[in-house]
């Protein structure tokens, strides 16, 4: 059993958009910060993503950026003001200001972590529903046989998350739904790719087994076609497993490193047991 407190960490952040008063994404993180009682919010060039700062009263947060800067937190937080890292990183620092007790003059951590990376991993989970509260994200997914690749960019546009957030939280949301379909985000790695993120409606277990994260996809599906992780361009195929037809689509992104694998279980098995094809999409 998880400690309570770690637990009430991810309840506060849920209940975040009626405490606040909003009902849309994206989440303001200037009045998430204000809540949380941080004070000021600076970018300078340093080598840590982000940096919490216990004061008299509060807080002051400083961002990683390239250009020096103090932002004027007491409004609301301006479109594209924040690129999605730094976003992450102001909503982890803010997760940060949960183990501390807020009645010293100064906070001081309230010592529910004796070990460092546990308390990152649960300030890491934890800035995921600051960003992606649980409400307006199954609000945004409706019915979950809608999810797909599709779909999950438009949940990170709409959250001003990067993609390996939505998936996450996606799947977290969505752990045991009978989809038959799953989403990875994959970066490319000396002709093969590593799985980042990923989303796997439980339905498709009876056909693909469920990657792990950070493995191959050649060790997800050892006979995945290579060629498909070389290739610059959107494609597609098919093939059959367990008698069933599995359709598969690549998606590129901005980043050249990296992309989306769509599969989903197909109406009609196909008549061979290979690859089909591999098509420009």
């Amino acid at each position: 059993m998880r400690p309570s407190r770690p637990w009430r960490a991810d309840n506060w952040a849920d209940f975040l958009p009626s405490a606040l008063g909003y009902s849309r994404p994206p989440v303001d993180l200037f009045a998430v910060a204000r809540h949380r009682r941080i004070q000021h919010l600076g970018l300078r060039s340093m080598i840590p993503r982000g940096l919490l700062l216990p004061i008299a009263g509060g807080f002051e947060t400083y961002l990683r950026s390239s250009v020096r800067r103090d932002l004027d937190i007491s409004d609301v937080e301006p479109l594209g003001l924040l690129s999605h890292r730094q976003r992450f990183s102001l909503a982890h620092e803010i997760a940060h200001t949960f183990f501390y007790r807020l009645s010293d003059a100064v906070p001081s951590p309230d010592g529910t972590f004796s070990n460092a990376l546990e308390l990152e991993k649960m300030c890491d989970r934890t800035a995921g529903h600051i960003l992606m509260p649980t409400s307006l994200l199954r609000r945004e997914i409706g019915d979950y046989e809608r999810i797909d690749a599709t779909v999950v960019r438009s949940i990170a546009s709409k959250f001003r998350t990067s993609l390996t957030v939505a998936i996450e939280r996606i799947s977290t949301v969505e752990p045991t739904n009978l989809s038959e379909r799953c989403v990875l985000l994959a970066r490319r790695l000396q002709g093969d790719a590593e799985i980042l993120a990923l989303y796997f409606g439980v339905g498709l277990l009876r056909t693909l087994p469920r990657p792990s994260k950070y493995t191959r996809v050649s060790e997800w599906i050892p006979d995945f076609p290579r060629l498909v992780c070389d290739r610059r361009d959107d494609c597609d195929w098919k093939i059959t497993r367990m008698g069933r037809s599995v359709s598969f689509a690549k998606i590129e992104l901005r980043t050249a490193d990296e992309f989306l694998i769509e599969a989903r279980v197909t109406a009609s098995p196909m008549p061979s047991s290979s690859y089909a094809r591999v098509a420009q999409g």
